[in-house]
């Protein structure tokens, strides 16, 4: 998973075990929302709003319907609803094409020099996803 704060050129990036892989790449889209929202809220405190960008058009539709498919989808998506309320906190998630997802993208492929190329100033940090995340 990758997350990229481009205010604070900090690039964040966490790899699953490999037990753990094998789940819908729609769960972990998810799961990088959630991540980033997560990390927002406990790292922001001049803003109570925010925007997230996804290159997945199912995590954007996922946010604005609020509704989900499938019992984990649903852990993640009122998780993050759970932290929007109890923060206060107001959230668009807004869909970016792949081909311009280049930081987030590379972070989440943990290839690095390529996200030096599109942020000069990026920072890299190791994080890990709520332990709580996917219902564990």
């Amino acid at each position: 998973i990758g997350v990229w704060d481009s205010f604070l050129h900090v690039g964040y990036h966490f790899s699953f075990p490999p037990n753990i892989k094998g789940h819908d790449i729609f769960i972990y889209e998810l799961l990088a929302v959630f991540s980033a929202l997560d990390l927002l809220v406990s790292r922001v405190l001049f803003t109570r709003t925010a925007i997230i960008f996804s290159d997945s058009g199912n995590t954007v539709s996922l946010f604005n319907s609020l509704r989900a498919s499938n019992s984990i989808l649903n852990h993640l998506l009122k998780s993050s609803i759970d932290i929007l309320l109890k923060e206060s906190f107001q959230l668009r998630v807004l869909h970016i094409p792949g081909d311009q997802n280049h930081v987030a993208d590379a972070l989440s492929r943990q290839k690095f020099q390529r996200a030096l190329l599109f942020d000069p100033d990026i920072s890299f940090q190791k994080f890990t996803p709520p332990q709580d995340a996917l219902g564990a």
